[in-house]
């Protein structure tokens, strides 16, 4: 019987500081039969040449125009011939394990063709300490109710936490390349969407993905990123609503689209309206502002708009946790 053979996709843009790290994840793990296709996407800095360094018979090194990270997974995907897919970005890793256990996982499901797995967070090193459970770490059979309580929790897989089968991806269709944030929540939703099977959660598998330290919050997004935004949430609703339509669906996308309003406010007022109409539209939203300790206290003494606008002032002033971590 031909053994699985794996297809790890990585796109790279100027991530020198990263892609050796990422690549020796990827050939440390304890599956064998693995193709490793790396598209630097018109990298400024030295990515590329560190990249091809370790090229070889199982590892592909491409490069293309800048075009954006999803072109470049487009591009990956159309050169790779595994049965199952990995996307891992260039500044992410994977345990060693990570694969094999997700494969042993679904073997233990037949039918199934997309698995998930426990991820952490991290700023400078790997730490399994940072594994945090949430209600997604555990199996799902109804991909809609997977959708409906991620978005109901504001919570969400890294996209290097799945391991999908090509058919799914081929049914779903490409990552949207006009889509500049949230294209990973705006495939993966699709693809989830594909499934008919269980969706299994593999607490074995594990991996790891890099924080960015950034000093601020929504006054360094330009307009295109929150066009971008609300592409992805008008996605969410066209594909959540032709597989089910009902109050608890119609909630989660006007959900959706109040986080957006929380998440730029002051700014960009003419996409907040927009959002709002639809949280209207799909009969009114439960979401509340994501705040930390400190701010929920402002929230509840000022409101969440004057709370919003005192975040905004720590973030761009340099005071957050983030802007400490960089400074060390």
């Amino acid at each position: 019987m031909t053994p699985v053979k794996v297809s790890v996709l990585i796109p790279a843009y100027n991530a020198a500081p990263y892609i050796e790290q990422t690549l020796d994840s990827v050939l440390a793990q304890t599956w064998p039969h693995l193709e490793v296709i790396v598209v630097d996407d018109g990298s400024r800095d030295d990515t590329l040449a560190k990249a091809r360094r370790y090229a070889s018979d199982k590892v592909q090194v491409v490069s293309q125009a800048n075009a954006g990270a999803s072109a470049a997974r487009n591009r990956a995907f159309a050169l790779a011939t595994g049965d199952y897919i990995q996307y891992l970005d260039a500044d992410d890793l994977l345990h060693p394990d990570k694969i094999r256990a997700q494969l042993a996982c679904l073997r233990q499901h037949p039918g199934a063709r997309l698995a998930a797995s426990a991820w952490a967070m991290f700023y400078h090193e790997p730490d399994e300490q940072a594994l945090r459970p949430t209600v997604l770490w555990q199996d799902y059979t109804d991909p809609v109710q997977w959708l409906v309580t991620a978005w109901e929790n504001s919570v969400w897989m890294q996209p290097s936490a799945w391991l999908t089968h090509r058919t799914l991806i081929e049914a779903a269709g490409p990552w949207n390349e006009r889509i500049s944030l949230h294209d990973d929540g705006e495939f993966f939703s699709r693809v989830l969407l594909k499934t008919t099977n269980i969706i299994p959660f593999c607490a074995a598998a594990k991996s790891f993905y890099r924080k960015g330290l950034s000093d601020s919050l929504s006054s360094i997004v330009s307009e295109k990123a929150v066009q971008s935004h609300l592409a992805v949430c008008q996605s969410y609703e066209a594909s959540l609503l032709a597989q089910r339509d009902d109050a608890q669906t119609r909630q989660a996308c006007a959900n959706n689209y109040q986080r957006l309003i929380y998440e730029y406010y002051p700014h960009y007022p003419a996409v907040r309206q927009l959002a709002a109409a639809r949280v209207r539209a799909l009969g009114g939203s439960t979401a509340q502002p994501f705040s930390t300790p400190m701010f929920r206290v402002l929230d509840k003494l000022l409101g969440w708009r004057l709370s919003k606008r005192a975040k905004n002032f720590v973030y761009q002033q340099g005071l957050n946790p983030a802007a400490w971590l960089r400074r060390r």
